[in-house]
């Protein structure tokens, strides 16, 4: 048997636990030839763990192949209130391009998120074009009426 049917195996087993070992050995190795089925099984569980631990060996694989699926997971309905691990992934990867994505989740969903999704913004600000920075700032100034800190600290950064 492959190394990645083993590891579908386990997940549509459901044997989760034994499949995150896995993954976290995936990871630590970062042995890229998972990246397909690691994002195949990114995309289609509802296990927020299994799902978390999948975003953080893609981290760790560092391709940029990963950013466009995390996106894809991070903006689905079914991560609303899990999406903090899912945007701390990112901090590897080149996710210039979906600042404004990660920009929304400023001041929404969960405390761990918002504070990640400033640190991702945070971590790339000087780079942003000043189009780039309006657009976040066009974001963020609408939700400044929830009086987040968070939302004023954006603010500030984008200036």
């Amino acid at each position: 048997m492959k190394k990645n049917e083993r590891l579908d195996r386990l997940i549509i087993e459901g044997k989760i636990e034994e499949a995150i070992k896995t993954i976290q050995f995936i990871g630590d190795t970062k042995d890229g030839s998972y990246m397909n089925t690691l994002i195949m099984h990114l995309k289609s569980t509802e296990n927020n763990k299994l799902r978390n631990d999948i975003a953080l060996a893609l981290s760790d694989l560092g391709d940029r192949i990963a950013v466009e699926p995390l996106i894809e997971v991070l903006v689905h309905p079914k991560t609303k209130g899990s999406r903090g691990t899912l945007l701390y992934a990112l901090e590897n990867l080149d996710y210039r391009s979906h600042i404004e994505t990660i920009t929304g989740f400023i001041g929404e969903d969960t405390l761990e998120a918002s504070m990640q999704s400033l640190l991702l913004l945070e971590n790339i600000v000087d780079c942003l074009s000043d189009l780039e920075k309006e657009r976040c700032r066009n974001i963020i100034k609408p939700k400044l009426k929830s009086n987040n800190e968070m939302l004023e600290e954006a603010l500030e950064l984008l200036k």
